[in-house]
């Protein structure tokens, strides 16, 4: 709730706890002599798909000294809950047998390799965050009293068919539960099914923590693409993370004879979860990335005349799930619109038509070089969906900005679009009518976030003033982020400025229909590390106000929350005030709608009050 501020001296700004943070994250420093990696046998998806489909496989996770749980520097499994009739104990990684061995090998028997899947996947998630936005992730769950910030994960978390991250319990909690009496696929009748051994539930779950840990206001359900988007990011995580197993990505373009629409191996999600809930026989994965019938029209080159149309933004509902599946259908087709693209050439070389793919048969060498471009531009898909992130409002997203955000992204990454990444995006976003606001063209240069009409130079916030250690993704200490944090407090709170960053001061005279404003509120400012295609690597930092604003609307009050991300380059200047306005009436609408309307399990109301309930984010699991 927004601060009564009007008995004293209002404040100018203040800094939130979670900018000291960013301190308390501090993954395993490598040690003189200390492997890179630690090789851990996984599913690549469940259980119930073949070692012959590429079902297990040996990855490389990032090397850290372990004790027994695994409890690392990042995530701390806890084997508590074992189900009859599995048993496990905390597991012991370091163990020189299990060294040797690539951990346990893959069996769901053994309630030790839970354990162990859901800490290599917890870490590659982990992982691909801090590849993409070059540096470490904080969570928003509150850390030990002088301990490091660690996220607990249960892998036995409870009986149901569900998982869930929780900031309130600082964990990941996965569900197991029996299969029905005519499952599909090969899962056992009356089975065991355990969430922990699905790669996509594991790599989603932790997906929701790593977004919460960068955005904590995109919990709050102001309007319904916000937990939409939640889900639709997390799957798209889950999706992309397919393709960096390359047995199961081989086997789906040999099957598919290339045709990368119809591996379903790569483009399905939770297989075995769906599966073990169907009640005929005939199941389906809990979600597909796909959402044509004809694969043909699955394709944002192909134009809109088709008949067979995408499902469309304002057709799809309200439900996140649903609605979070069409942000997922739109950044799928541009990933396969591109591959198609750039392995064209490698079907004429093989003198085939591309136009035959899925038709003809394809030597091994041609699966192996599809395989390799299309792990390749998940990769790249994979980075511009995370580093979005740091290109988005800090409050009330709504998925046609997030379609600004990647854009600006990956322009300001690579300049030369040679195979249409963008122009694929824009046209599958087009295709399901998933439109941002105060845009009036679908091009590029509109898409952009634009930055200020004048330079402006931010004291104290050039890479030459700052503190580093030992790395420039990490500050030196707590006393080094509070003093950046005050440095722009400083200056997106200077009146000169408020045209920019669009804040509002509890000295002024408030907005219409505010009633109460809290001072702004710095919640971050950390670096961003990018490496570009053509090996520049770039630097920026990337900086989070939010504020918050009681209004009264239709006779009710409550909080509308907004504020400004801020993009500041090498030298300390303005790139990017990316904010979200209060004096909008019709953002107030919608969210009093919204409230009221279809998120309103999500909210409590007292009286005229609206408040958002507790952990939304398991909330919204249980709702499915």
């Amino acid at each position: 709730m927004a601060k009564n501020t009007a008995a004293a001296r209002p404040q100018l700004y203040e800094v939130s706890e979670r900018v000291a943070r960013q301190a308390s994250v501090r993954p395993y420093p490598r040690e003189r002599g200390a492997p890179l990696v630690r090789p851990l046998r996984i599913y690549t998806l469940d259980p119930s798909v073949s070692d012959r489909l590429g079902g297990v496989a040996t990855v490389l996770v990032p090397y850290e000294k372990l004790e027994p749980g695994p409890t690392g520097s990042v995530f701390s499994v806890v084997p508590e809950g074992v189900p009859s009739p599995l048993r496990a104990a905390a597991l012991d990684l370091d163990d020189p047998a299990l060294l040797l061995s690539s951990g346990l090998a893959p069996t769901p028997v053994d309630g030790r390799f839970h354990l162990q899947m859901v800490y290599a996947v917890c870490s590659l998630s982990y992982a691909a965050f801090r590849k993409a936005l070059g540096r470490d992730i904080a969570w928003a769950t509150t850390p030990t009293e002088g301990g490091p910030l660690r996220l607990t994960v249960r892998p036995f978390g409870f009986r149901g068919p569900n998982a869930g991250y929780s900031r309130e319990a600082g964990d990941l909690s996965f569900g197991y539960f029996s299969a029905g009496s005519d499952p599909a696929g090969f899962v056992m009748r009356n089975g065991l099914v355990c969430t922990a051994l699905s790669h996509d539930i594991i790599a989603h779950e932790t997906t929701h923590a790593l977004l919460d840990g960068l955005r904590s206001l995109f919990q709050v359900p102001t309007n319904v693409d916000v937990p939409a988007f939640h889900e639709g990011f997390a799957d798209l995580v889950a999706l992309f993370l397919h393709f960096s197993y390359g047995d199961v990505v081989e086997r789906a373009i040999r099957e598919s004879r290339g045709a990368i629409t119809r591996g379903t191996l790569l483009s399905d999600l939770a297989r075995e979860f769906g599966y073990a809930r169907s009640r005929s026989g005939r199941g389906a994965a809990l979600r597909s990335a796909i959402d044509v019938e004809g694969l043909a029209a699955f394709d944002s080159d192909v134009p809109l005349a088709t008949d067979r149309r995408p499902l469309a933004y304002d057709k799809a509902g309200t439900e996140p799930h649903q609605l979070g599946s069409v942000l997922v259908s739109a950044v799928f087709e541009a990933f396969t619109t591109v591959v198609r693209r750039k392995t064209e050439r490698l079907f004429r070389i093989a003198g085939i038509d591309p136009q035959s793919a899925g038709h003809v048969p394809i030597s091994d060498a041609l699966v192996t070089a599809i395989a390799q471009e299309s792990s390749d531009v998940a990769s790249q898909f994979l980075n511009v969906c995370i580093r979005a992130i740091d290109y988005c409002p800090p409050a009330d997203l709504e998925l046609g900005e997030y379609l600004r955000a990647m854009i600006t992204a990956d322009s300001e990454m690579e300049k030369r679009d040679k195979w249409g990444f963008r122009e694929a995006l824009m046209r599958s976003f087009r295709r399901r009518r998933i439109y941002p606001d105060h845009v009036q063209f679908m091009t590029e240069d509109a898409m952009r976030w634009q930055s200020p009409d004048e330079p402006l130079r931010i004291p104290g916030l050039a890479f030459s003033d700052l503190r580093f250690d030992g790395e420039p993704g990490r500050a030196a200490d707590v006393t080094e982020l509070i003093r950046q944090a005050h440095a722009l407090g400083r200056f997106v709170t200077d009146p000169r400025h408020a045209q920019v960053f669009r804040l509002v001061s509890p000295a002024a005279v408030l907005p219409k229909g505010v009633v109460q404003a809290s001072p702004p509120m710095v919640e971050s400012v950390r670096v961003s590390r990018r490496v570009a295609p053509d090996g520049r690597v770039l630097f920026d930092l990337v900086a989070e106000v939010t504020q918050s604003c009681t209004v009264k609307h239709a006779g009710d009050l409550f909080d509308v929350n907004g504020g400004c991300t801020v993009i500041i380059d090498p030298e300390g200047e303005l790139r990017h005030a990316i904010f979200k306005r209060f004096d909008s009436d019709a953002r107030r609408a919608r969210q009093h709608a919204a409230m009221r309307g279809p998120l309103r399990a999500f909210w409590t109301r007292s009286g005229r009050r609206f408040d958002a309930v507790p952990d939304v984010l398991r909330r919204l699991h249980g709702s499915r």
